[in-house]
């Protein structure tokens, strides 16, 4: 009996302990989940005050760029040389993405610039370079007319263009009204110039297809080339099968996009849509390759998990898709990204956009068509023809400047603020330059960018041994023919006066105004602007019209080749004489 009751204590004794060492256990898994909620919980307030750190830190170094601008109102951008280094485009020895930035979702990603600088070092002592070319810098800054604009003077300036533009509107109202009984407001042009638009935005798709099936023929060639050792014969005869395959695949692209132009019979508006959205592509693309392949070949990228100290992984689908679609021709794996969208900011610029495209309807239906519409129908001669530019000179000059405006400052702002792309330097103050340099340098900063990066350092480097003129020439060549291709595709004829404004004129205008002082040189720059570009449009104008009134003989293949108003004079003359 007694042992029974010592037994019985015993278990009871064990029993509390097995208690005591469960409920331990159980106090300790519990202390360990509100310990691991607590570590996240954390980590979430810290994220979060984090991100709202950074977006306050964005928001003051922008208002501190903007009080600096405002206090010196048009100081800073009146000198030549500006001490701010606010619109510095680039910096010898620094890689533009290197900055700590944003990505797409908002976070902050890792720095790359020790990794970047590896790689770039690497690059040169490949390439044997002759002298370390500057890289292009991006940071969050606004557009300069933005910043001018801040300025009361300026917004003066601004709101005259806009009370302009208001008694041009009224100005069309009251003549339909007056004339037709109706209100048009170039509804008509408008509808007719972008007629067919839906096959273009269904060949945009298509394109878009073929554009995402780049990046991933890229990740799989870098891939195989790791399987097949990349000094093997085997990786040599991969490789250059496939860049054999990516030259071929780039001229289709643009080649089919003419193709369609011409089959489908687009008119002007669409068609040169369809044209500049091709070419842009085809620089998006050529930029993605030519800035990542490099990386690849010098085993700095790779495609797999096993990263090295100075190794990167191969760029993200999202970091490419995201490429393709904010305001620049410069591939980076991240930008300097804004902490929100600013919705009136945005909305602003595309009411602009489509308020300067009812103006080129204006423009069109009241001095374009009565101007040079039965041009070809009768004899004409080189008076003429002066007289018919020197009365299309303002309007084409309203033309040369909303363009830009359009363009350049508020298409190009409004993409970017739906996409928080911080670097809104899309063209410099150009309309400052007192040479021609200059003015190329300025005009058009995203465009200018690449062929800078992918065409003239390429030939700098490797081509032509250092030489600037050579290297210059080629890139003025390839602007002008990527100029010419869109509007002589468009227009559907041959009439190449693009190349010869750009890559004959435009050279030697380079070298004539170097040495102009500077005011004259402002003031002979804007007359010459202003002139070129009447006679530009008066030239393409004029041929667009003889086309149709006075269409030429096909007898031989050079027939194709010649221009219509050449046709026109002599046969117009001919029957004169008889």
């Amino acid at each position: 009996m007694e042992n029974a009751v010592n037994s019985r204590i015993k278990n009871d004794c064990l029993g509390n302990e097995t208690d005591k060492e469960y409920n331990n256990a159980l106090n300790d898994q519990t202390m360990d989940i509100v310990r691991h909620k607590l570590e996240q919980f954390q980590a979430i307030i810290l994220k979060d005050v984090q991100r709202h750190v950074n977006d306050f830190v964005d928001e003051v170094m922008q208002e501190l760029r903007q009080q600096q601008m405002q206090s010196q109102e048009f100081s800073n951008f009146a000198q030549h040389q500006q001490k701010t280094g606010i619109w510095t485009n680039r910096q010898m020895g620094t890689i533009a993405a290197t900055a700590t930035t944003k990505t797409s979702k908002g976070n902050t990603t890792v720095d790359h610039k020790n990794k970047e600088q590896h790689i770039q070092e690497t690059i040169n002592n490949a390439g044997n370079t002759i002298r370390h070319l500057p890289d292009k810098i991006f940071t969050m800054r606004e557009s300069y007319l933005t910043a001018l604009l801040k300025v009361d003077h300026m917004k003066t300036i601004y709101h005259i263009f806009y009370a302009i533009f208001t008694v041009f509107l009224l100005n069309t109202i009251v003549q339909d009204y007056l004339a037709n009984g109706s209100f048009k407001i170039g509804l008509d042009t408008f509808r007719t110039s972008f007629a067919k638009i839906q096959y273009v935005l269904l060949v945009w798709l298509l394109q878009h297809v073929f554009v995402f099936g780049i990046y991933y023929a890229c990740h799989l060639w870098a891939s195989w080339r790791e399987i097949l050792q990349p000094q093997s014969f085997a990786s040599k005869l991969w490789s250059g099968t496939c860049l054999t395959l990516y030259a071929l695949s780039q001229f289709s692209f643009l080649i089919i996009a003419c193709f369609i132009n011409f089959t489908l019979a687009l008119p002007f508006a669409s068609g040169i849509v369809l044209q500049l959205e091709s070419i842009r592509l085809l620089m998006k693309m050529h930029a993605f390759v030519r800035t990542n392949i490099p990386r690849v070949l010098h085993g700095k990228v790779k495609t797999d998990d096993e990263l090295t100290q100075y190794s990167i992984a191969f760029p993200t689908f999202s970091c490419y898709l995201y490429f393709l679609f904010a305001p620049t021709l410069l591939y980076r794996d991240s930008y300097p990204r804004a902490s929100r969208i600013r919705w009136k900011f945005a909305i602003t610029h595309l009411m602009e956009v489509f308020a300067i495209a009812f103006l080129y309807c204006y423009i069109h239906e009241c001095y374009i068509v009565p101007n040079f519409s039965d041009f070809g129908k009768h004899s004409f001669n080189i008076s003429i023809i002066t007289v018919k530019l020197f009365t299309s000179l303002m309007p084409f000059t309203m033309v040369l400047l909303t363009g830009f405006y359009m363009i350049l400052h508020a298409w190009h702002n409004f993409t970017a603020e739906l996409l928080r792309f911080g670097d809104r330097m899309f063209y410099k103050d150009w309309w400052t330059s007192s040479n021609y340099d200059t003015y190329f340098r300025k005009w058009n900063v995203i465009v200018h960018d690449w062929l800078y990066e992918y065409i003239y350092k390429d030939f700098y480097i490797y081509i032509f041994n250092g030489s600037k003129l050579l290297s210059s020439l080629v890139v003025f060549w390839i602007s002008a023919l990527f100029h010419d291709i869109p509007l002589c595709f468009s227009l559907h004829l041959f009439f190449p006066a693009m190349c010869i404004f750009m890559g004959l004129l435009g050279v030697l205008l380079v070298f004539i105004t170097r040495l102009a002082p500077k005011n004259f040189g402002n003031f002979a720059l804007w007359f010459s602007l202003i002139v070129g570009f009447g006679a530009l449009m008066v030239a393409y104008c004029t041929e667009h019209f003889a086309r149709f009134n006075c269409p030429k003989l096909i007898e031989n293949w050079w027939d194709h080749l010649l221009p219509h108003i050449w046709y026109c004079y002599h046969n117009n003359n001919n029957n004169n004489k008889i």
